[in-house]
């Protein structure tokens, strides 16, 4: 009788242990809780009007609201140091663009590398472009260069950033041109430049279009290997034959993500960037492309990192 009794004790403790562990399993699917998503960039800006949308789809997706935090500057890198600190558990999202991971660790100003994260999803791909005013003696980078050439005058560029840079001191090197670079902030005092003939030409990520929809200014090539969306006949810089970079949208997490997790955040991320409501954001600004997922976006930034070590000093 004794023997029954501890029998049963020994049952039930063991109905309530597998039932606690059950519960545990239970609480511990991903995700049981809020995903901060850090912005590497200020708020009010395209990035964060991506970032906001997306995560409307996401939220539904995962059943679990989307906390954004803004960490701008230094081209994205103050956002990747933040999240590259953070548990690989999913919980924590990047949101940067493809130079922060390609190229800004290059320069060796960072304490991350390109390997220090998991990439989930490419949402969209800046009209990133050389652009000038069409009231200027050339119709399009060739002519430009020639133009150059045949003058001896330097040319005046508005640059954006190093990377910009590298690229200009790749076409002076080869054509023997003199350009000289002027730091300029943000596309909106980019615009502006070029409007009041302070630049000759210079490099935009997408406030260009409405001034070339206008006839006011051209694209004389797009930054990187792909066509341009609102300018598909614009030459490339590759098919010019120089160093081609592409700015993409990109989100990641640290690196380490289990694999389920990683499975269901990527999954979710590019069902979430296919949504007609994101698309609609992204095609009216002319940055839409299929969207990628992790191994994609990987492979371009490989790319682009490769490129960008092609051209540093």
């Amino acid at each position: 009788m004794r023997f029954l009794k501890s029998l049963g004790k020994t049952a039930i403790s063991t109905v309530i242990a597998l039932g606690l562990a059950g519960n545990s399993a239970m609480a511990a699917e991903y995700p049981d809780k809020s995903i901060e998503m850090i912005i590497g960039f200020k708020p009010g800006g395209f990035s964060d009007a991506m970032a906001r949308k997306i995560s409307e789809p996401l939220s539904e997706k995962l059943g679990q609201t989307i906390v954004h935090t803004y960490k701008g500057g230094a081209g994205g890198s103050i956002a990747a140091t933040a999240v590259n600190k953070k548990a690989a558990d999913g919980y924590s999202l990047v949101v940067a663009t493809s130079l922060t991971f390609a190229f800004n660790p290059l320069q060796g100003k960072v304490t991350y590398g390109m390997e220090d994260f998991d990439y989930l999803l490419t949402m969209a791909r800046f009209e990133t472009s050389f652009v000038s005013m069409a009231s200027k003696p050339w119709t399009d980078f060739d002519s430009m260069i020639e133009h150059a050439k045949t003058t001896g005058e330097p040319l005046r560029f508005g640059s954006l950033g190093p990377a910009d840079r590298l690229q200009i001191d790749a076409i002076t090197a080869k054509t023997g041109i003199k350009i000289i670079p002027l730091p300029i902030k943000g596309g909106a005092n980019m615009m502006q430049s070029l409007l009041g003939d302070h630049v000759d030409f210079g490099l935009s990520g997408g406030p260009h279009v409405q001034y070339v929809k206008s006839g006011e200014m051209i694209v004389l090539a797009a930054s990187g290997s792909e066509p341009l969306n609102a300018t598909p006949d614009a030459p490339t810089m590759s098919s010019l034959g120089y160093p081609a970079v592409s700015y993409n949208s990109v989100i990641a997490a640290p690196k380490g993500l289990p694999a389920d997790v990683k499975t269901k955040l990527e999954e979710a991320l590019v069902a979430s960037a296919n949504d007609p409501r994101f698309q609609e954001l992204v095609q009216a600004r002319y940055v839409g492309i299929t969207p990628m997922g992790g191994d994609e976006t990987k492979a371009s930034i490989e790319k682009i990192a490769v490129a960008m070590k092609a051209v540093m000093p």
